[in-house]
């Protein structure tokens, strides 16, 4: 923490040393700093996630309460020299959110604090060449933001088979078919997930495509890519899309996240060597919005080249709807289904059914969010039940 610190003193400091045009136009946009050529354009905000759960089965034998900062980002956005040459950056700044690794070698015994640093090319109005780390283009649940959900987190489905983030290049199109939006991504990545350092020279890379089709037309202010209806499409609109990943010769258990896999021996203890397999992960999605509705649902599936113990596959579904009332006050349903292969579904094959409640105060910058879940879970004897109250602060 003390380097982080470090860090944004010395930004502030850099930045005092330049003439620069500081700017604060509205809270969604963040604080902005602009050098007098307009050459240079940083923006900076920052997030938190103050979170708080309770679970137990139905007969009060299992409890689990947590409280904690849930997510707490550092974000900044912007261009150098030309506003062909945009980057992102984030950094994720509390224990739970950077996901450390159970094998601390993998990531040279340092934190996964990097989320996203990436450079973004600018080929032309509609295409752009990114390079660096940063999300896939896989399901929508997982590429919304998690700032702009429309419950305290994302599914059990998103969490089973999302492909996450990546290092890599992609490529991205933003093109019409007659007068339908159509947005085409690619990506060629390593396969192995964010800020792995460690060495596997079997790995192959993972290829990733993903396609968009608007056929209402593009949605108020990108509202396709943030959960409910905030702008109140006056006119009804419709987003589906369908992204594929083959990750060839990942050593992970659900490919670039999960647990690594070792080869085992004949005693059934693992060795050094790197277990492999090729995974195959289908998403089809939909998201629609009209007058303060918004519905969205989800279809994962992920199959192996060849069953060995520690990958996971199977197939999941999850759909939601919400309706935003007059006063920012919105009321939800979501229903998920995971089906996990039959070597994993003793511990994993659940179905929940979760009522949420949400007060966006400044959109999704500034609100209070809470969640009710019943979860069915085959290896469990009884049924659970979970509750969840959040706070989200951001500028």
């Amino acid at each position: 923490m003390k380097q982080i610190t470090l860090i944004i003193v010395l930004a502030f400091a850099c930045i005092s040393l330049v003439r620069v045009q500081v700017i604060y136009p509205t809270v969604e946009k963040g604080l902005i700093f602009k050098s007098e050529d307009e050459k240079v354009k940083m923006s900076f905000s920052f997030r938190v996630q103050s979170l708080a759960s309770y679970q137990d089965d139905m007969n009060g034998n299992s409890q689990d309460m947590r409280a904690m900062v849930r997510r707490m980002r550092l974000k900044s956005k912007g261009y150098i020299y030309s506003p062909k040459f945009e980057y992102k950056l984030e950094l994720a700044l509390s224990n739970r959110d950077q996901g450390h690794s159970k094998d601390a070698s993998q990531v040279s015994d340092g934190s996964k604090m990097v989320l996203d640093a990436v450079l973004k090319y600018h080929i032309g109005e509609k295409q752009q060449l990114w390079f660096g780390q940063t999300k896939l283009p896989g399901n929508r649940e997982r590429v919304i933001s998690s700032m702009a959900l429309q419950f305290v987190d994302r599914s059990n489905v998103n969490s089973k088979f999302n492909i996450d983030r990546d290092f890599g290049i992609q490529y991205r199109l933003k093109q019409h078919i007659g007068s339908v939006p159509v947005n085409i991504a690619t990506a060629i990545t390593t396969g192995e997930g964010r800020n792995i350092t460690s060495n596997n020279p079997k790995a192959g890379l993972a290829y990733t495509g993903r396609v968009e089709i608007y056929p209402m037309g593009s949605f108020t202010n990108k509202g396709d890519y943030f959960s409910a209806d905030l702008e109140r499409e006056e006119k009804g609109k419709l987003a589906i899309g369908g992204s594929y990943c083959y990750n060839n010769n990942t050593s992970r258990s659900e490919g670039q996240l999960g647990n690594f896999v070792y080869e085992l021996d004949s005693n059934g203890d693992a060795t050094s060597a790197y277990s492999l397999n090729n995974l195959s992960t289908l998403f089809i999605d939909a998201i629609y919005k009209y007058n303060g509705i918004s519905i969205m649902t989800e279809y994962a599936n992920r199959s192996l080249s060849h069953k060995a113990k520690g990958f996971t596959s199977g197939a999941g579904y999850v759909a939601q709807l919400g309706y935003l009332f007059e006063n920012n006050l919105e009321v939800s349903g979501r229903f998920t289904s995971v089906d996990l292969a039959k070597d994993f579904a003793a511990t994993s094959n659940t179905t929940e059914y979760t009522l949420g409640l949400s007060k966006y105060i400044v959109g999704h910058k500034l609100k209070v969010q809470s969640d009710i879940a019943y979860i069915d879970s085959k290896s469990a004897t009884v049924a659970d039940y979970r509750i969840r109250f959040q706070i989200e602060l951001g500028i």
